[in-house]
């Protein structure tokens, strides 16, 4: 037993022998709300401010707890009545602050985190929260002084290194982002996003053996180990033995990623797996083509064998490098019927384009959003002498009208190949180019062994490392937004490259192998 959980037992005790003592109640709500049990924290403080009524610190606690709970219109009561009780209280202006900043109102959270500070300039909380508020509104350099402030009044406040550390990660200077990441973990040991800010940003430098350890805090596997757990299965590793050596991969996250991850499983046959997946139905037929697995398993299907989440396969593959991706075949009947709906939109070369992938996101989380602006894309292909065909997954109409029209051409809707793996596995096969942010098209693009123009946005996401090619997708050319969020140097590069590419394509000289 940790000593924290030996002195809550030791309060539980205390509010046993006297249940309305509201100082013994704040003093478990407190030890609770430290071992980050919201529920049985804000289970106390309630109790606390029923029995005292008038006890500014117990409402300003039990904000905390609610707040954690996503109970904001609670959270703001209890942090309203701590002020009225206190107007001094500066914990209960920062514990307001959360609160409104949680729910968008970031210039009311910027005026209470203020105030917070005025009645106490060394809240290291605070300075980070008001930080918070900076980096949002792209005040880069007063968020990093806020950070920087935050953990010179406390070097063991995680959130303070967490969130410095993520900001130079976003800023591009990531290896400066790994102490800080470090510390981070160093104060609160399970702090899941830290873990696995570092594995991004070690993947970037190409420290991979450092990075696959840290992978293992990503939030899909942790609610995968949390469901075994809880079904009497614990999740761990498996160990080879002659008389286990069936393995069930579990595909559990987005299907480009698989497909990404499944590029080690070739070495764990090497190993003397006998190797199952179960994932996608989506995936299905591609994966039974590459005669790799013995089995293809729908999705939700129990197995008894050892499993392993696809996302772990590098932890168990053995090596540093950065294998090639799963070699992938299309679907020849489908190639033909691709092949005919390619000539109905025009005659070669094809360039298939797609300009936006992943949920925007706001905060200090690492986020694999990407997006192109369509016009400007479309600027650059303007002239370009080819057929161009959107395999953008759901597009705007705006977009692919504001690419059309700074082109002088025509964009053809593909994109319900997005839909059908198969179809969208047999169109990469085949066309010409295939230009845009990457995504899941991308990933079956390299598994069929073509090659793609990529653009990147800043800061880059780890697949495409710091600078560079990048070694997971060999052949591949890279065009990187520059740190000002400004795409015009990628894009007059990829405007140069695809010209010279398009023109060669078009003589015939070194026309791409469209042949699957």
């Amino acid at each position: 037993m940790q000593p924290l959980e030996r002195e809550l037992e030791g309060l539980e005790r205390a509010v046993s022998d006297n249940l309305a003592d509201a100082m013994a109640r704040v003093a478990a709500g407190v030890a609770n709300l430290r071992l980050r049990r919201w529920g049985r924290a804000a289970a106390h403080l309630r109790v606390a401010v029923a029995a005292q009524p008038d006890f500014a610190q117990a409402w300003s606690n039990l904000a905390f707890a609610q707040l954690e709970l996503q109970q904001l219109d609670a959270a703001r009561a209890a942090a309203d009545r701590a002020i009225a009780l206190d107007a001094r209280l500066a914990d209960a202006w920062n514990l307001r602050g959360l609160v409104l900043e949680r729910g968008g109102h970031l210039d009311g959270a910027r005026a209470d985190y203020e105030k917070a500070l005025g009645l106490n300039p060394d809240f290291a909380n605070a300075h980070v929260n008001l930080a918070n508020i900076e980096q949002a509104r792209g005040r880069v350099d007063a968020a990093r002084a806020g950070y920087e402030r935050a953990c010179a009044l406390d070097a063991s406040l995680a959130e303070a290194h967490y969130n410095l550390g993520h900001l130079h990660h976003k800023t591009g200077r990531v290896e400066d982002s790994l102490p800080h990441y470090r510390r981070a973990i160093a104060a609160r040991q399970d702090y899941a996003q830290a873990h696995h800010n570092l594995a991004h940003a070690l993947l970037l430098l190409g420290r991979f053996d450092e990075a696959w350890p840290e992978s293992a805090w990503r939030q899909t596997r942790l609610a995968f180990a949390d469901a075994r757990a809880l079904a009497g299965r614990p999740y761990s590793l498996p160990a080879f033995s002659p008389d286990r050596r069936t393995l069930t991969i579990v595909g559990e996250q987005g299907l480009g990623d698989v497909v990404f991850f499944l590029r080690f499983a070739p070495r764990l046959r090497e190993l003397g797996w006998r190797l199952r997946f179960t994932g996608s139905s989506r995936l299905a037929p591609m994966l039974r083509r590459t005669e790799l697995f013995d089995e293809v398993l729908s999705e939700n299907t129990d197995v008894e064998t050892n499993e392993i989440l696809a996302g772990d396969l590098p932890l168990l593959a053995q090596g540093s490098h950065a294998p090639p991706p799963l070699a992938l075949t299309p679907d020849p009947a489908m190639v033909e019927a691709m092949r005919a709906r390619l000539a109905a939109a025009g005659p070669p070369p094809y360039i298939a384009l797609a300009w936006r992938a992943g949920t925007p996101q706001l905060g200090p989380l690492e986020t694999l959003f990407k997006e192109l602006p369509p016009a400007a894309l479309g600027a650059a292909l303007h002239g370009l002498d080819a057929t161009f065909i959107a395999v953008q997954r759901d597009p705007r109409a705006e977009d692919v009208a504001a690419i059309a029209a700074a082109m002088g051409r025509p964009v053809h809707d593909f994109s319900s190949t997005n839909i059908d793996l198969e179809e969208a596995l047999a169109l990469m096969a085949i066309v010409d180019f295939s230009v845009g942010v990457s995504n899941t098209l991308v990933h079956l693009r390299a598994g069929l062994g073509r090659e793609g123009d990529v653009l990147v946005p800043f800061p880059p996401e780890w697949r495409w490392m710091e600078a560079g090619d990048s070694p997971w997708f060999p052949g591949f050319s890279v065009y990187r937004q520059d740190r000002a969020r400004h795409w015009d140097g990628a894009l007059a590069q990829l405007a140069a490259a695809l010209s010279r590419k398009v023109s060669s394509a078009r003589t015939g000289s070194s026309r791409p192998n469209s042949s699957p």
